[in-house]
């Protein structure tokens, strides 16, 4: 009976962990290239995660026409034909795809350092967008917009329920191993001045229940008969976003609910052959916490051809908590609320051709850990750097018949990870005295193209 236990809780319970790929490293390399400084700006499917807001502003395939047709009005050859786009074309769709490698390294005196060796936070971005003046012209932009980061570790999510005493990061590795769907739809309100978007951000919940009759007391393994139901649903949580803009000045603000899995209660009873003895359990399920956050941002663009942006998040840790059932034994842990500040600078060297760089301060969101709860958060120092390239018929004679860019998007990101010395109360073996510390290097290639 005790092994089927056993059997029985690493199956169907979980322990909190959390972490999100877009908020550490980014939801596209063209954004993640400026450390994320891109709330008021951010035109492109990643706008969902970053400011959904953003979809309704006009895209890269949009902003190189409108050049091409000022280069054609500002030259004596005005062949519309050759090189004066169609306008009347309310906006584009746009698809987009990105694999990211990311390589996070936490060092510690641990004895269970050994377990952070194959930390990893590999991930791939899928984007889409939809013009809906296809269907009808609205005289404006009306857009939406899907984005999907999942892991590229071939796990779709990993859910796992170790005793919070066990040391672990709390955003890399397993506690970021889950697909982040965001969506939304974006109006522009005022023509090529006011964009208003809602959207959503899609996580799971449900309930459920298990019985285990027949179940033999013995020290080998044994089959139970098991009798399984889970009813998980999908849930989506509201996010909300408006971006500014005003000759050189853009201005944004977004807001993102919390995320979270939860299937709760979930009964469970099992009965023994011997004796007939009946274990009534209640299970509850509760992991992948991601939390609120609250974004202020602004950007100036100088002379059309240098951006300087700065964004700033609040990160509403303190909600963080276990499920309902692993309270019974542990407490929650101590997290604080965060504020990060995002820079970021960009060079539009030519319409085709851009340089971007940036610098993040993410601060760890663990308070006291001098009890019993042993998860790892690091003071983040971000840096980061990045290139586009636009591919268009005019790039070269190869790609004269490219009726559509296709850009290219490259960002490196080198992150260290704060030392930190942690001091229990009452240190013992299985709980004692340690450091922490780590760093990380990201990785990421995108490409976007426009139908």
């Amino acid at each position: 009976m005790k092994k089927a236990s056993i059997l029985f809780f690493l199956l169907y319970s979980m322990h909190l962990s959390a972490g999100s790929y877009g908020d550490v490293y980014g939801a596209f390399p063209r954004q993640a290239s400026m450390a994320g400084a891109v709330s008021s700006f951010v035109n492109n499917s990643s706008a969902s995660f970053y400011n959904v807001a953003g979809l309704a502003r006009a895209n890269e395939q949009e902003i190189l026409l409108a050049l091409r047709e000022k280069e054609s009005q500002n030259t004596s050859e005005q062949q519309a034909s050759d090189t004066k786009p169609n306008l009347g074309r309310n906006g584009f769709h746009e698809v987009s795809f990105s694999y990211n490698f990311a390589d996070p390294k936490v060092s510690s005196n641990l004895a269970q350092r050994e377990r952070f060796s194959n930390t990893n936070d590999h991930y791939v971005t899928l984007g889409l967008t939809y013009n809906l003046n296809e269907i009808y012209d609205f005289g404006r932009r009306v857009r939406l917009g899907l984005n999907v980061l999942t892991p590229a570790t071939g796990n779709l999510l990993t859910i796992n329920d170790q005793n919070p005493n066990v040391p672990r990061p709390l955003q890399s590795g397993a506690a970021n191993e889950r697909p982040t769907i965001t969506g939304g739809l974006a109006v522009e309100v005022w023509k090529e001045h006011l964009f208003l978007g809602i959207g959503f951000t899609a996580f799971a919940r449900g309930g459920g229940s298990i019985l285990l009759k027949n179940v033999p007391i013995s020290p080998d393994t044994v089959i139970p008969d098991q009798q399984v139901i889970l009813q998980v649903k999908p849930i989506v949580n509201p996010s909300f976003g408006l971006q500014f803009h005003w000759r050189a000045f853009d201005f944004g603000l977004s807001y993102r609910r919390e995320t979270f899995l939860s299937v709760d209660p979930v009964p469970a009873r099992a009965q023994t052959t011997l004796l007939g003895i009946q274990l009534d359990l209640d299970v509850a399920l509760l992991d992948l916490y991601q939390p609120k956050v609250y974004t202020a941002g602004a950007s100036y663009l100088w002379k059309d051809r240098f951006r300087f942006a700065t964004d700033v998040n609040l990160e509403k840790w303190s909600e963080y908590k276990l499920s309902r059932t692993k309270q019974t034994y542990s407490q929650n842990p101590q997290v604080k609320d965060t504020t990060n500040i995002r820079v970021g600078f960009e060079f539009l060297w030519r319409p085709e051709v851009s340089f971007r760089l940036g610098y993040a301060r993410r601060p760890s969101a663990i308070g006291d850990v001098s009890g019993r709860v042993n998860l790892l958060d690091f003071d983040r120092n971000v840096y980061t750097l990045g290139a586009s390239y636009a591919l268009t018929d005019r790039t070269s004679s190869w790609f004269s018949g490219l009726k559509k860019a296709i850009l290219l998007d490259l960002v490196f990101d080198y992150q260290t990870w704060s030392p930190r010395e942690i001091t229990k109360i009452e240190p013992t073996a299985d709980n004692p005295n340690f450091n922490f510390g780590g760093k990380a290097i990201h990785i990421g290639f995108g490409i976007t193209t426009f139908l």
